[in-house]
């Protein structure tokens, strides 16, 4: 996930979004214990959806205690503690991702990032060993959608749900990951329409710089990217405000709910909002 995945802080209530903060603040801390202090900056409102998620679907037993900002001591928080390991596994996804994701920078990048990238990779080298050793399974899975999705790349003039297809699989897998019964069905589906969210959401921003650069991306011979990447994101949206009405995630649904139905639109009408601006500019 690239942080689109978030709350619309001004839809939420102020207890829920402290609940929010404390599922962050948690999983930060868990970062730094299993990871190393310097892990902590992988943190994203990504990996917190990740743990709501679990935690509402499963309704797991959670507490919430006070505590203080390990960066920040004189700054108080919410612990937002549980019993299972998803923290855990949310803190080696986050991980894993991060590597992959350094990589792939390395590989678009520009020669002045190549060198900065190069020189920290072996720290995210050292920490993917310790998140694969964790999740052996997790990490073949993703290194595999992850290969599958640059060999979408390369096809020539790839329709962009073929694009997206490798990233919508990767989310389908990590949110029905250890999942049983029906939540495993409906985590498919869910994360899978995520997944193409978030895909088109990070083409559709990058739009502009991928074409300056000449790198790929799935709108890049679309007549009318706006309108088609538009449609694209809103597409799942709606698969995603569908599925919704079929679970519960419990304590933790108006945070569920308001990420999907206010969030993702949110991050959507703001880059339309950019591309919208850049055009009146070069119109006057």
């Amino acid at each position: 996930m690239f942080g689109y995945v978030t709350v619309f802080k001004p839809e939420l209530k102020i207890k829920e979004f402290e609940a929010y903060k404390g599922v962050y603040c948690t999983l930060c801390k868990k970062l730094g214990k299993e990871y190393g202090v310097l892990s902590r900056l992988l943190l994203s409102y990504d990996g917190a959806f990740f743990v709501i998620y679990k935690l509402g679907l499963n309704n797991e037993k959670v507490t919430a205690e006070k505590s203080r900002c390990t960066f920040n001591p004189c700054k108080k928080c919410c612990k937002i503690g549980c019993s299972g390991d998803t923290y855990s596994l949310a803190a080696a996804i986050t991980v894993i991702l991060s590597y992959f994701k350094l990589i792939d920078n390395i590989h678009d990048g520009g020669i002045i990032l190549k060198i900065l990238l190069t020189l920290i990779r072996p720290y995210f080298s050292f920490i993917k060993r310790r998140a694969k050793k964790k999740y052996p399974d997790i990490f073949a899975e993703i290194n595999k959608l992850m290969r599958a999705q640059l060999d979408n790349e390369m096809i020539d003039n790839v329709l962009p749900d073929k694009a997206a297809d490798a990233s919508a699989n990767m989310l389908s897998f990590l949110l029905s990951y250890g999942e049983t019964g029906e939540n495993t069905d409906f985590s498919r589906d869910f994360g899978y329409q995520l997944g193409r969210a978030v895909y088109f959401l990070d083409a559709f921003d990058d739009y502009e710089k991928d074409i300056k650069s000449n790198s790929f991306n799935p709108f890049k011979n679309s007549k009318n990217f706006v309108d088609d990447a538009t449609v694209s994101v809103r597409l799942s949206i709606g698969e995603l405000t569908n599925k919704l009405g079929e679970k519960s995630f419990n304590n933790f649904s108006s945070i569920v709910d308001n990420i999907i139905r206010d969030g993702l639109d949110f991050q959507l009408e703001k880059i339309v909002q950019k591309y919208r601006s850049d055009n009146i500019e070069q119109s006057i």
